[in-house]
């Protein structure tokens, strides 16, 4: 598995604030939600991950929510790198 670690995430004081991030991700969820691309699965496991940071820890619903968005996706990131994989016979 190909997922950052989400605990290994420091502050970043680049970091958008989280009404960006979570703008960011609902365009790839809206856009994408069927079949996202290994790569738009990715870019939005990301962007979860990003909510999941201290800095965001104030607001409740984004800590719940950003928790559930990172189960999802990477499930979804999970899938394509299984697919990917050869199969061992």
């Amino acid at each position: 598995m190909n997922t950052m670690n989400i605990h290994a995430m420091r502050y970043d004081p680049s970091l958008p604030d989280a009404e960006s991030v979570m703008a960011s991700l609902l365009y790839i969820a809206t856009l994408y939600i069927k079949k996202p691309t290994y790569d738009l699965a990715k870019q939005a496991l990301r962007l979860a991950e990003t909510l999941t940071a201290p800095e965001y820890a104030d607001s409740d619903l984004i800590c719940s929510v950003s928790r559930r968005m990172c189960v999802q996706w990477t499930l979804l990131v999970n899938e394509h790198e299984q697919a990917e994989a050869p199969l061992a016979i």
